[in-house]
């Protein structure tokens, strides 16, 4: 979890995430999202900073998250995946499964970015925690996105995982209201509160 303020002492790529990355709202950018719903996947078997010390390989291995490549990638590239990432078989065949959904829903929504904010009405979530230990690990709204992917046929996306996904792409701003990256991050997204095309909204049976 990444909502505490940061701690001087923490990893420099784990500083650097929090301080930079963290909670800043994705818009537009449908690598970038992918890519972060993938590394929150990952969560379930590794922490942040062990993630973050891999990220140029998942990046080189995925080619750089681009979801129309990866969703080519053939069962013979999964084994090499495998030793590279030390994830799962289920992780990295989720991985290419959810790439082909992620153009599905391209093709349906206009973008990837579309689909994910037209969820919380174009704005990020703002929760406004004083304690870590009040941030949760899913939420109701987290169930309702999970299961519509799930429909869709996404794959390892439980509400832990959504929720992570929603941290640290800006959809829910979980930075404590005591950290300096809480109104940073809020003011970022009101630069641009809502994404190209924003007449494109959610089926309502999925809201």
């Amino acid at each position: 979890m990444i909502a505490s303020n940061r701690l001087p002492s923490l990893d420099p790529l784990y500083t650097a995430f929090h301080d930079e990355e963290w909670g800043v709202p994705v818009l537009h950018d449908d690598r970038k999202l992918f890519e972060l719903l993938v590394l929150s996947q990952a969560l379930a078997e590794f922490t942040w900073p062990a993630i973050l010390s891999r990220r140029d390989v998942f990046r080189k291995l995925f080619d750089n998250f681009d979801p129309s490549s990866v969703a080519k990638f053939a069962e013979i590239e999964l084994p090499p995946l495998r030793s590279n990432l030390l994830l799962s078989e289920q992780k990295l065949r989720a991985v290419v499964e959810n790439a082909k959904q992620t153009l599905k829903i391209q093709h349906e929504f206009g973008s990837f970015s579309n689909y994910c904010w037209s969820f919380v009405n174009h704005k990020p979530i703002r929760n406004g925690f004083r304690y870590a230990r009040q941030v949760p690990v899913k939420t109701p709204k987290a169930e309702i996105i999970s299961k519509d992917l799930m429909r869709r046929g996404f794959r390892c996306v439980g509400p832990s995982v959504v929720y992570s996904f929603m941290q640290v792409a800006g959809l829910a701003n979980d930075h404590l209201v005591t950290c300096f990256r809480y109104l940073e991050c809020r003011d970022n997204a009101e630069k641009d509160p809502k994404p190209k095309n924003e007449d494109i909204e959610v089926p309502t049976n999925a809201a």
